[in-house]
């Protein structure tokens, strides 16, 4: 038919006109970096990349994103822990070998036989080139470099691995034990106290060395590796119960304080009503208890204080002290007035000659002669000759000085003077005016024995007080003290260290306070200055005297107790002096009474 041809134009023309529009859809015809399009050959181009991610390049680790450089290639510095085949092996990630990197590996060393070990693409060893070829799963353990197959263990179980429970398996490569379906062990970090583990590594289950009963001196508590406390750095508790200091706030501790002494007295004085013990222990973790507590009141006579110190580990140790509050009070101007009770003693060998004392103060020391010329105002008599200095006891002074002296020390301290001199004026006398010389109104002077002033003792108060009064055995009358060798004699005791004569004074007197006391505390009863009294000298009467206090009259006065210059002839307590009242001695001075 003639058609056919016109059909087969117009179809051409169809086909011509429908690819027109396809003409304007672009065609990469020049591979070009930078243009955004993964070409061929290329790692990446722009966004474009080929992978994302360091571990889809083989790599272990990655630090950023995946992104590309300006020469289409990856920026490999944010892939990290290497890679199969970088030949170096990552153990961490399972790698035996890499590529020619055997680890010095070898068929021999791998208990393998002969022949040549390789390294498989995926980094594990190839040892199809071993004598012994392993293969995991034969049902053949080629130990030691297998350590087991799926049915064969070799005979180790989880309890033999230390595992206290679950079942143990073989690695899929047999090249070690699956200990992952065992459970519970020494060294997993928790305590198995059911299988007696008291800790796990730095678990230890809140234990302390000192909740262990340790001190807390301890170090650090520790494990074992077999999961037992490690006690090394632990202390045992101390058994210290010493105390390191002892003190009370007014008088001092006899003896001195030392931890190993235990019992304690200490003496205050009656104006003292109240006191504070403290105490510190040696160890700073020992308990200390005072009972009663502090403060405490005191009253006259003992106190008892006890300190208990509990060591750490309840050891205990208690210290004693008696606190002795006494009846003594103390002068601001000559010191401690000893308080002296009132007692009885036999005065010579025969039993009813007993005088009767009543109680009294007494000056622990002999005035000195700085005392002398700060109560008085005075020139000190002291012959500057017989003394070792200002602190000695006075010396020089007249019994008329000496009376004069008291009623300026009662003036000074607000008291009532015991004595009077018809028309003197003990405020205004001057030191020129004591008579040097027999002077017969001051021999009439008179004393008010009631007055609370200072005054001179008695010769029966001297005595008494020399002996130690009753001391020796409270409330009974002293048959022996009137013939005591020395104030503070014992009989087997030595003069010399209790007295200031002529064998050691050296020619002078010497500070108060410098030999023992006798039993009262008294300094210097004997020796150092002989000691004016209030008593006219004479015989005593018979029988038994009360307060005694000599004859009404008479031209000698009384000292007592010899001076420097005395023989230890002179020192027994009964020796007896007198003297004109005008005398002045370089080992005569004065000591003070008051009620």
């Amino acid at each position: 038919m003639k058609k056919c041809p016109v059909l087969l134009t117009l179809l051409t023309l169809l086909a011509i006109c429908l690819l027109i529009p396809a003409c304007d859809t672009k065609t990469k015809v020049v591979d070009t970096c930078g243009d955004n399009f993964l070409d061929p050959g290329e790692e990446c181009d722009g966004s474009q990349l080929s992978v994302t991610t360091c571990t889809e390049l083989g790599y272990y680790d990655q630090t950023e994103t995946l992104t590309c450089q300006p020469d289409c290639t990856f920026d490999l510095s944010v892939c990290t822990g290497g890679r199969c085949g970088d030949g170096i092996i990552q153990t961490a990630h399972g790698e035996e070998c890499d590529r020619e990197n055997l680890a010095n590996a070898t068929c021999e060393g791998l208990s393998l036989g002969g022949g040549e070990l390789g390294c498989f693409d995926s980094c594990r060893l190839d040892m199809t080139g071993c004598d012994v070829n392993a293969v995991c799963g034969d049902g053949s353990v080629a130990f030691p470099y297998e350590k087991c197959e799926p049915d064969d263990l070799l005979g180790n179980s989880c309890e033999s691995l230390d595992f206290y429970e679950g079942e143990l398996r073989c690695a899929e490569n047999c090249l070690s034990l699956d200990t992952t379906g065992c459970s519970m062990r020494c060294g997993d970090g928790t305590v198995q106290s059911q299988y007696g583990e008291t800790c796990d590594g730095s678990n230890l289950n809140g234990a302390t060395c000192v909740s262990l009963g340790f001190s807390p001196v301890s170090g650090m508590l520790g494990c074992t590796p077999e999961c037992a406390f490690d006690e090394t750095l632990c202390v045992d508790k101390s058994a210290n119960a010493d105390l390191a200091t002892l003190t009370v706030s007014m008088g001092s501790l006899t003896p001195g304080f030392s931890a190993g002494t235990t019992s304690y007295t200490v003496k205050v004085l009656l104006p003292v009503t109240t006191l504070t013990l403290t105490a510190a222990a040696a160890d700073a973790y020992a308990q200390v208890v005072i009972a009663p507590s502090q403060p405490m009141s005191l009253v006259v006579g003992e106190n008892p204080v006890t300190v208990t110190v509990t060591a750490e580990n309840g050891a205990q140790k208690v210290y004693s002290v008696i606190v002795k509050r006494s009846l003594d009070t103390e002068s601001l101007n000559v010191g401690v007035m000893t308080y002296v009770p009132g007692g009885t003693f036999q005065r010579d060998s025969t039993p009813t000659n007993l005088s009767v004392v009543s109680a009294f103060r007494i000056s622990q020391h002999e005035i000195s002669r700085e005392q002398w010329v700060a109560v008085t105002g005075w020139t000190d008599p002291s012959n500057a000759t017989y003394t070792s200095g200002a602190g000695d006891p006075v010396q020089r002074v007249n019994w008329y000085a000496a009376i004069a002296f008291c009623n300026r020390l009662s003036q000074l301290e607000g008291l009532t003077p015991v004595y009077a001199v018809s028309g003197v004026d003990f405020t205004t006398l001057s030191f020129a005016q004591i008579p040097t010389a027999d002077n017969a109104t001051w021999n009439s002077a008179t004393a008010n024995w009631a007055a609370n002033g200072y005054r001179l003792p008695t010769e029966m108060e001297w005595w008494w007080a020399a002996m130690g009064a009753d001391s020796a055995n409270t409330g009974a009358i002293n048959t022996t003290g009137y013939a005591k060798a020395f104030a503070g004699s014992t009989g087997s005791n030595s003069v010399g260290d209790y007295a200031w004569y002529s064998s050691n004074s050296g020619g002078t007197t010497h500070a108060p306070g410098t030999k023992l006391p006798n039993e009262l505390g008294l300094y210097d009863m004997t020796g150092n200055v002989a000691e004016w009294l209030w008593d006219w000298s004479g015989n005593y009467p018979t029988g038994t005297l009360s307060d005694y206090r000599g004859p009404a009259s008479g031209p000698y006065r009384m000292p007592k107790g010899t001076g420097w210059q005395g023989s230890e002839s002179e020192c027994p307590l009964r020796t007896r002096y007198s003297t004109y009242p005008y005398s002045q001695y370089p080992d005569i001075g004065l000591r003070v009474v008051r009620p």
